[in-house]
């Protein structure tokens, strides 16, 4: 389903002691412009959308006068910034259910005051680092070394490799997987198989040569999903490989109760992995399913 995105409600959440305002800074970004879709406009301050963030969510709270630090504020704009910050946080964990939400205040390029706030998960590409810290390098793994597959391609065929990543790592080779067994295969209707999600999932690959063949996501929930092979590379094993992959990530990423919704045709092969059924059957893009849970 789509992540909604934050609206925070417009009320005052303190009352505020008239101060001389500074004036405007000449070239001042935040004093030129709102900086970002308006979510909230008060007197003395502004929430904004920060949609140029790869991560869904993020927010920025812009004092409207022109001053560098909290420090230089009075007292009651200090409490007034912080109830500011404290309801758009609120607001970020009840809709986008993150792990965490860093609040930061830089300014380094912009000394207009500002607070970013940034919903955070387990599975966004930089967890546990900073959303500014350098986004880890995509490592290839042949299968044969994982002990993962022993039923895999042909040794004649192009070597098959398999990768954990983000979606931007991934998405040019897990969306064409997808394409072909969802929706022309299955029929899923194109806004049912793509969604925000995609952005804060943890996403397997396996590749033969430079052709992707199979995929699979983890979500921050533990949820496992979209476990996709391509028909010509069914019966080999690589199904496998992306299950046992998304379960050693979620295990390395401190996520417990990995799940899943099996289609039922599929049951057996999950139950081969230790999961087990749970619940009544129920439909999702009218195919049936059951939820699954992995023992031990």
């Amino acid at each position: 389903m789509p992540i909604p995105r934050p609206q925070l409600h417009r009320r005052n959440p303190a009352p505020q002691v008239a101060s001389p305002a500074p004036p405007p800074a000449p070239g001042c970004l935040f004093c030129e412009k709102a900086g970002g879709r308006l979510l909230q406009n008060h007197e003395s301050f502004r929430i904004i959308a920060a949609d140029d963030h790869e991560l869904p969510g993020v927010a920025r709270v812009v004092w409207n006068h022109h001053v560098q630090e909290i420090s230089d504020l009075e007292e009651t704009d200090r409490s007034l910034l912080m109830q500011a910050i404290y309801e758009a946080e609120l607001q970020i964990r009840t809709l986008m259910r993150p792990h965490k939400v860093n609040v930061a205040s830089l300014g380094n390029q912009v000394p207009h005051l500002h607070l970013h706030l940034i919903p955070r998960w387990r599975t966004d590409p930089w967890w546990p680092q900073s959303a500014w810290s350098e986004r880890p390098a995509l490592l290839w793994r042949g299968i044969s070394a994982t002990g993962f597959a022993e039923e895999t391609a042909d040794p004649t065929e192009e070597p098959a490799l398999f990768a954990v990543g983000d979606w931007k790592q991934l998405k040019d080779m897990a969306s064409p997987v997808r394409q072909k067994v969802f929706v022309q295969e299955q029929g899923v209707p194109q806004e049912e198989e793509w969604d925000e999600q995609d952005r804060i999932c943890r996403h397997a690959v396996v590749r033969a040569g430079d052709h992707p063949v199979a995929t699979g996501r983890l979500l921050p929930d533990g949820r496992i999903g979209r476990m996709a092979v391509l028909p010509e590379f069914r019966r080999r094993g690589l199904g496998r490989v992306i299950l046992r992959s998304l379960i050693d990530e979620a295990a390395a990423r401190g996520i417990e109760g990995v799940f899943l919704h099996a289609q039922t045709h599929a049951l057996g092969f999950y139950e081969k992995e230790g999961f087990y059924a749970e619940g009544e059957e129920f439909f999702e893009c009218e195919i049936p399913h059951r939820k699954m849970l992995r023992s031990g």
